[in-house]
């Protein structure tokens, strides 16, 4: 199963792929490229601008676009994307309904999304257009949209609006993790190819392979690095630095510190003898999180995802096996 890490595109540092030589496919959004003029000399306008020889898949940045107060159409992002032309994938506009939505109100989202797709396609035919469907809390829903989508015969299938039922889960109904792996498990039946979006955490992305997914995302390792944080192969964080931060500070023992050393030196981490010297620098703690990201295939350590991953490994064991398939 790939992990695609989120990354910007605008003083974008650190680059795991050019610092570390790490093989890993990443995700732009296009938001970041709307005010750029791609290079006029030939070449893949992308990979050059990342310093990236791989695979790269770009967002179509609704969300970041809302934010801005910016409303973009179809017919904005079907620009961007026709200018970068060099991704390997690129999300369709999409509009996430929120778990508090009513189910008139998720269903026109979702409506809106699938004709977003099907105009994205229409106009960009060479490029490899992937169409968002998503969860929600009635799946009937969900599901009656994704026959919408196989009528279209994509390549590739991603699935939003999981992040608050999976991590979150306020305002959302008793067992919505349950609801949203068995989700994402029923779509994976009919699609072999299916990459959820924003779930890429070290805790989460076993579970995920066990599910025999194609592939997920994740900024999670350049957002925990600000705050002070490094992830531990397994799941979890551990905060290791002086700044002060209001949530989710568990502070970092000297086990956990040398657990951490001894997973990077075991997975030949290429800049493991700074480690001891360079875990208060943000730039050092955000490739060691990448890296941990990549690199872990450790079984959740603790939680509900610990129990669950032990639930599905003997339910689906042959799923497991050939989700390590690249």
């Amino acid at each position: 199963m790939k992990i695609i890490l989120g990354t910007p595109v605008v003083g974008a540092r650190p680059r795991p792929w050019v610092e570390l030589g790490l093989s890993v496919p990443i995700l732009i959004n296009s938001s970041n490229l709307i005010r750029r003029r791609p290079p006029t000399n030939g070449d893949a306008p992308l990979h050059s601008l990342m310093q990236h020889e791989g695979e790269i898949w770009l967002d179509s940045g609704g969300y970041q676009f809302l934010r801005r107060g910016i409303d973009i159409g179809v017919e904005e992002v079907a620009n961007i994307y026709s200018m970068y032309w060099d991704a390997q994938a690129y999300l369709s506009l999409d509009y996430p309904p929120a778990p508090t939505d009513s189910p008139v109100e998720a269903e026109s989202k979702m409506r809106k999304s699938l004709e977003n797709y099907a105009e994205l396609s229409s106009k960009l035919p060479d490029l490899n257009i992937v169409p968002v469907i998503h969860f929600y809390r009635e799946p009937d829903i969900s599901m009656a949209m994704l026959r919408k989508v196989l009528d279209y015969g994509p390549r590739i299938i991603a699935i939003g609006a999981l992040v608050p039922y999976v991590l979150m889960t306020r305002n959302v109904p008793r067992n919505s993790r349950r609801k949203a792996m068995e989700f994402i498990l029923a779509v994976r039946e009919l699609h072999p190819k299916v990459h959820v979006l924003g779930l890429g955490s070290p805790i989460i992305t076993p579970i995920l392979r066990l599910l025999g997914l194609h592939s997920t995302d994740t900024a999670t390792w350049r957002l925990k690095a600000v705050y002070g944080k490094v992830m531990m192969p397994g799941g979890g964080e551990r905060h290791v630095t002086d700044r002060g931060i209001k949530f989710g500070k568990r502070e970092a023992t000297l086990d956990d510190v040398k657990e951490l050393y001894e997973f990077l030196k075991a997975t030949n981490f290429p800049l493991i003898d700074d480690f001891w010297i360079k875990l208060d620098n943000f730039e050092y703690r955000a490739l060691v999180n990448a890296w941990v990201i990549a690199m872990s295939d450790r079984p959740p350590r603790h939680g509900i995802f610990k129990s669950m991953y032990g639930e599905l490994s003997k339910l689906l064991p042959q799923q497991g096996d050939q989700s390590r398939i690249p």
